[in-house]
């Protein structure tokens, strides 16, 4: 009954919170990955946008109070995964938090001798176990240009992963994908990653992907969605998965049409 009471209350909620089409198109046109969208497609994300600025709570850090300019953007970086997926798939979290900039973090780190050190980092996100989602807004700006870099998109893989356990590489797969060609897929190409940053070359996929097969995940899904044609070439089993993870159409590449 409550789930049933929720989801009307979001569909409510996202009727009044709908984006401006002029506005939301204006948004789209400066976003490569966006901008690829056909006018229905884009009429389903404007409408996914919604149902994320409904259901999710933003709130602002470092002194930030975030207003509609702000929020506008996270959601619909965070709605363009789930034009084909169920909004279901975001149920891990509840809550965005947003920073202006990059913020510090203070970190553990127990080296190759067992001795831990501690210290700060600046990230541009987090995602935290259940939430929430923590993101830098100048690092969402430079999101979805078209240049495999999206920080939404990237936490919001991790917390996909987390849905099944400790994140891992190894999200809740859909009817259709194998886990054991999943995890063999995954670790071919997780490997000749490392592989090439061993030998000293310049691989196509940012090398931070070799940081865990988490990160991989949460990588490969940023090219999906921001640079497909690039991830196609150099990993094409990795990209038919993801294809049928979030349920694409994969002669679309490079501009992605999603089955909406």
């Amino acid at each position: 009954m409550l789930g049933w009471m929720r989801r009307r209350r979001v569909a409510r909620r996202s009727r009044e919170l709908l984006p401006e089409p002029e506005a939301f198109e204006r948004l789209c046109r400066s976003k490569s990955a966006l901008a690829s969208l056909d006018a229905r497609q884009r009429e389903r994300l404007r409408q996914r946008t919604a149902e994320v600025l409904a259901s999710k709570e933003f709130h602002g850090a470092g002194g930030l109070r975030p207003d509609w300019r702000h929020c506008l953007p996270v959601a619909a970086h965070a709605a363009l995964p789930l034009l084909a997926l169920d909004p279901d798939w975001y149920r891990g979290f509840q809550s965005f938090i947003l920073y202006e900039d990059a913020f510090e973090v203070e970190i553990e780190e127990v080296d190759d001798d067992g001795l831990e050190h501690r210290g700060r980092d600046l990230r541009a996100g987090e995602a935290w176990e259940l939430g929430p989602i923590v993101l830098s807004l100048t690092d969402v700006a430079d999101s979805g240009r078209g240049e495999g870099y999206d920080v939404v998109i990237h936490e919001l893989a991790h917390q996909i992963d987390q849905l099944n356990g400790e994140a891992n590489g190894s999200p809740p797969l859909p009817a259709g994908i194998e886990q054991q060609r999943w995890s063999r897929v995954m670790a071919d190409a997780y490997r000749r990653l490392g592989q090439q940053l061993d030998a000293g070359d310049d691989p196509v996929i940012d090398p931070y992907a070799a940081e865990s097969p988490a990160e991989f995940f949460a990588v490969i899904s940023e090219y999906f969605f921001d640079a497909p044609e690039q991830l196609r070439q150099v990993e094409p089993e990795v990209f038919e998965l993801l294809v049928g993870f979030y349920r694409q159409r994969p002669e679309a590449a490079p501009a992605l049409r999603f089955e909406v």
